[in-house]
């Protein structure tokens, strides 16, 4: 879902967009829970060879490789399984007691959520929104809403 926002900041290597809800946002999988929803703003690597500056407009895109089903599961899913199988196994295999077995579960799950964000710090472009293409304003956007003048 290709979806238009405005360039309020732009930094070295990425550019920073604001972007009202469309009305593709409402037949979306993943609506009311992402973060591209409710004029948020969305940080965006800056693609190289284009120049960009504060109230340009851009089109992108989320990469089409990630679903909400599978954000789910390596964000909840994963974390879930280690801490309460880890906890049952520990319990049932081990003697070190509920409060060790909780412990060393968490920790476990702590441990896949360090070593997720550095795979996805490793391979940010992999996760992250890029952009499309430059355009000028649309007419279809209130850009007022978006930080713009209404000139």
């Amino acid at each position: 879902m290709i979806e238009t926002a405005k360039i309020v900041k732009v930094e070295k290597s990425s550019i920073i967009v604001k972007m009202e809800n469309s009305s593709s946002c409402s037949s979306c999988a993943i609506s009311g829970s992402c973060s591209l929803s409710s004029n948020s703003k969305t940080m965006i690597p800056k693609p190289k060879g284009v120049e960009f500056q504060i109230g340009d407009y851009v089109e992108f895109q989320m990469p089409e490789h990630l679903g909400a089903t599978k954000l789910s599961v390596l964000l909840y899913g994963i974390p879930l399984i280690i801490f309460i199988g880890g906890t049952i196994s520990l319990l049932d295999l081990t003697k070190i007691g509920n409060f060790w077995s909780l412990g060393l579960s968490l920790g476990g799950a702590g441990i896949y959520y360090w070593l997720l964000s550095r795979y996805s710090k490793k391979h940010s472009e992999k996760f992250s929104p890029y952009v499309v293409r430059k355009i000028n304003p649309p007419m279809n956007v209130d850009l007022k809403t978006m930080g713009g003048d209404m000139k």
